[in-house]
Formats: C-alpha cells, structure tokens, sequence
C-alpha cells in the first residue's frame, strides 16, 4: 500500500511539474518527458486497480489534470482501470463520478459504451444523473462532428 502511495505521489508531483513547466516556458509536454510520462501512467493504472477509494478517486482526477496538459496521448491503458470503477457498484460515489469525468475526457469508445450503461442502469441516482449528461453531451459532440463533416450542400434555385 505504501508503494502505490508513493508511486501516486509521484504521479501527482508529474503532472505539477509540468503544469508549472506549462504556466513558466509555454509547452506543457516536450519528448524528453516521455519517460517519466510513462512512469506516470504506470503508477495511475496501479493506483486506479487499488481498493482504496480515496487513491482511486486521486488517480482519476490526475489522469484528466494529464489528459489536459497531454492532450495528444489517448491514455489507453487508463480506459479499462477507469471502466472497472465506473462500474462497480460498490465502489465509493465520488471515485465513479471521477472516473466517469476521466473516462469521457479520454474521448475512447468503450468508455463511452460503459458510461451510457451506467446512465441507464446504475443503481445511484446521482451518479446515473452524471452518466446521462455526459452521454447527451457526447451525443452533441458527435453530431457536431458529423455536421462539419458534411459539406453542406448549394442551395437550389427557385424555379421561376
């Protein structure tokens, strides 16, 4: 317990060091981060797969602190660690609310797929509530998409 403590810890001293980094020189992410940004992600997944409600709830809100400052890395190897929390009924509230908000930030299908199951069948009204407004704002997002996909076509003359 105490090493995943500290690999959280170190996880969160990550994404501060490079929210500073951000605020002080411009560019949060540089390539020469990308170690220690795996590492990161590595101690997340751990903390994530941890019994501890607390820890979990704090692995989610730093994977999206480290989805907005990275915002180019998929962060796959979050999607199932979140999904598992999302959907466990035992699991604390506001962890589920926090991996829920990470799971619809990281933008992955399956995520998607399992907060929409949980707007629909979660037995917590508070967290099926946010479940169902983070599927309508997805389904906005997508239709937005779609739309500016499409060309729109000319429009046709009136005939005389």
């Amino acid at each position: 317990m105490k090493q995943i403590l500290l690999l959280a810890a170190g996880a969160c001293l990550f994404v501060a060091g490079v929210a500073r980094a951000q605020e002080s020189s411009g560019p949060a992410f540089n390539p020469a981060n990308a170690a220690r940004l795996e590492q990161s992600k590595q101690s997340l997944v751990m903390a994530l797969e941890s019994s501890s409600p607390g820890l979990q709830a704090t692995a989610a809100q730093t994977v999206r602190e480290l989805k907005s400052l990275v915002p180019d890395d998929p962060f796959t190897c979050m999607i199932i660690p979140l999904m598992r929390i999302v959907k466990d009924e035992d699991a604390a509230v506001e962890a589920r609310i926090l991996a829920a908000l990470a799971l619809h930030e990281l933008n992955s299908e399956k995520g998607d797929f399992a907060i929409k199951g949980e707007a629909k069948h979660s037995g917590v009204s508070r967290f099926k509530y946010i479940c169902a407004a983070l599927t309508a704002e997805r389904a906005k997002q997508v239709q937005l998409a779609r739309q500016l996909e499409t060309p729109s076509l000319p429009a046709v003359a009136e005939s005389r």
